[in-house]
């Protein structure tokens, strides 16, 4: 009996430690050893397309009256520019409101509508950017009486053939930091652990300066657009 019982312990306790053991064998498994860099790259470009917004504006107490007025000046601007060459898919409305306008000369409780005031906003997208000037006269010429942005920037094609050179410049610039770091402490670098990509493009608006009839086409200078593009790398070293 006491035999069975000093077998039974000695079992045991191979148990415990064979469980033990395979606890500890997890536990030592060796972690990656990192370099982790981050940059930054950036390409200067100019753009290539531009956007101009305006309005049509139009009062009149007679609330119909005043929708008229304006969808007969808007139809002038829009055929102006088709007419010029602006094709329908760059031509779009992106606003129109009417409500009307009160005389504050009387009471607050007695006050009575002075006019009703119609504004249609059409955004029209330049593809030649040297043209933006004159269509922006154009359709000031025809009855655009607000012209609210002028706005140069890069259509899709082009950012992302701009974006692609700014990740590489940026992906150059982390490796590059590795490779002095690593240098300086005497490691070589092995591989690629982990890449993150953030991208960055922000366009800058325009100011612009309305145009009169039959005057000098307005100068806009369209200037440089700057794409930028941030990584961050995990090297493996040995």
């Amino acid at each position: 009996m006491t035999r069975r019982l000093i077998l039974l312990f000695v079992a045991c306790m191979v148990l415990a430690v064979s469980s033990i053991g395979g606890v500890t064998a997890q536990g030592e498994t060796p972690q990656a050893r990192l370099i982790q860099t981050s940059a930054t790259g950036q390409v200067t470009t100019m753009p290539d397309q531009a956007e101009i917004s305006v309005a049509v504006q139009t009062e009149n107490l007679d609330p119909q009256r005043a929708q008229a007025d304006n969808a007969a000046i808007m139809t002038r601007v829009t055929d102006a520019l088709k007419g010029a060459g602006v094709v329908d898919n760059d031509l779009k409305t992106t606003g129109f409101s009417l409500y009307p306008v009160y005389d504050n000369s009387g009471s607050f409780l007695a006050q009575n509508i002075r006019t009703y005031r119609v504004t249609n906003t059409l955004l029209i997208r330049v593809t030649n950017v040297t043209n933006t000037g004159n269509l922006l006269d154009l359709a000031v010429a025809n009855g655009a009486n607000n012209v609210n942005s002028v706005t140069f920037t890069l259509s899709d094609a082009q950012e992302q053939v701009v974006r692609g050179q700014a990740l590489a410049a940026a992906v150059r610039l982390a490796r590059a930091d590795a490779d002095t770091v690593a240098g300086a402490a005497n490691l070589t670098i092995t591989g690629v652990q982990e890449i993150t990509v953030n991208s960055e493009n922000v366009p800058s608006p325009l100011p612009f300066a309305a145009a009169a009839v039959n005057a000098p086409a307005t100068p806009l200078q369209p200037g440089e657009l700057t794409v930028s593009a941030s990584v961050s790398v995990s090297y493996t070293f040995a």
